[in-house]
């Protein structure tokens, strides 16, 4: 990993130059990349059209709907300290940019503004109406004076190597921060595509025996029904599936299954695959139209990037799609940290709530310095 002040020193020039940046570590091999590109960032209205094109993509969570995103085209690209060195003598040359800081409103849910959205939408799911629906929520912090996004990020990856630990910045859309456990889609050098179901959620207890309630279970299963039915609807058949299995994320635990599909059964049609898969019943519900109109009517805020997907495209011969879970946006002197949970027929909203709660805590972690008290 290149040297800490380096990382830091190269994000803090990177977002004086005010130029479209993404910094991000793989929890594959824990290697940390710069990407950035001094023109402004590249408006994707479809991802055919970046097919052949390698950089960082972010596209909201509104993209299910108009299909528009964002991509940081790989102009300045580094992972190595030398690479590093080299590319913050380069930044040092851009002008400055000049911008006014400004700071977004978000509606912030109240405690029972929440249990009642909740309690509407479980019973439209008693009612039968619905398998499931996610309820997000923004939660609001204000961090100690001299926070310093650059450092943030550093003691996130230091506190989550097993997520995708990024800080993004679009010139005018925001810049934010994340942790996330769940890869929407994965392609290999060779080809072959991984897609995970990523579900249930508890506290990772001391002694390492989860139990899942059923609740979990069954949430679970709806997301990997939904990725099998996408699959089969592509014409995809010839896929595995593994087995569900418990994954520890931070101090979380979550429902994983893995599908891995040959590269030769997807062609030049991975564009469809990811347009058929976002939004996931993780991050939306089922029948996943009734939900998204539940969602994009009931919750006062706007999603805006979480639950989008992000990542690096066509970087070394693969690319790399995570869900953007686990996130907060920079607002000024405050954070906007957006967490949400999967209702169900089943579901307690007083639960519920705890849930998202115990999600908001995986960055208000990061928040800690080492001499913060615990």
């Amino acid at each position: 990993m290149p040297p800490e002040d380096n990382l830091i020193e190269a994000i803090g020039l990177l977002q004086q130059k005010g130029i479209p940046f993404a910094v991000y570590q793989h929890p594959e091999n824990n290697q940390i990349c710069v990407i950035a590109q001094v023109e402004p960032v590249h408006m994707v209205h479809n991802i055919k059209e970046i097919c052949f094109s390698s950089g960082f993509l972010i596209f909201p969570f509104e993209s299910a709907k108009t299909g528009i995103g964002y991509f940081i085209k790989n102009n300045l690209y580094a992972c190595t300290n030398t690479e590093i060195n080299e590319l913050i003598n380069r930044i040092k040359k851009i002008p400055n940019r000049v911008k006014e800081e400004t700071k977004t409103e978000s509606y912030v849910l109240s405690k029972p503004e929440y249990l009642n959205i909740a309690r509407r939408f479980i019973q439209k799911m008693k009612d039968g109406k619905l398998q499931k629906v996610v309820l997000s929520r923004i939660k609001t912090i204000t961090p100690d004076k001299g926070f310093n996004s650059a450092s943030f990020f550093m003691r996130l990856i230091k506190k989550y190597p097993d997520t995708f630990v990024y800080l993004f910045s679009i010139p005018d859309e925001g810049t934010w921060v994340g942790a996330t456990p769940e890869t929407l889609l994965s392609q290999k050098s060779n080809g072959d595509i991984v897609v995970m179901s990523l579900a249930g959620t508890m506290v990772y207890p001391d002694n390492g025996e989860v139990k899942w309630g059923q609740k979990e279970i069954i949430e679970q299963g709806y997301v990997s029904a939904f990725i099998r039915e996408r699959l089969l609807k592509l014409g995809i058949h010839n896929f595995t599936e593994s087995a569900p299995i418990t994954v520890k994320a931070g101090h979380l635990a979550h429902i994983q299954t893995i599908f891995s599909i040959p590269g030769k059964s997807v062609n030049n049609n991975i564009d469809k695959l990811i347009k058929s898969l976002h939004p996931t019943p993780a991050v939306c519900g089922l029948p996943q139209n009734e939900a998204y109109s539940l969602i994009e009517t009931h919750e006062p805020h706007g999603r805006k990037f979480y639950t989008g997907f992000l990542g690096p495209w066509l970087l070394n011969g693969k690319s790399d799609l995570f869900v953007n879970l686990r996130c907060a946006e920079i607002n000024g002197d405050t954070l906007n940290l957006y967490v949400g949970g999967g209702l169900t027929a089943e579901s307690n909203p007083e639960k519920e709530w705890q849930e998202t709660e115990l999600k908001a805590q995986t960055l208000k972690r990061g928040l800690r310095s080492k001499r913060s008290p615990r």
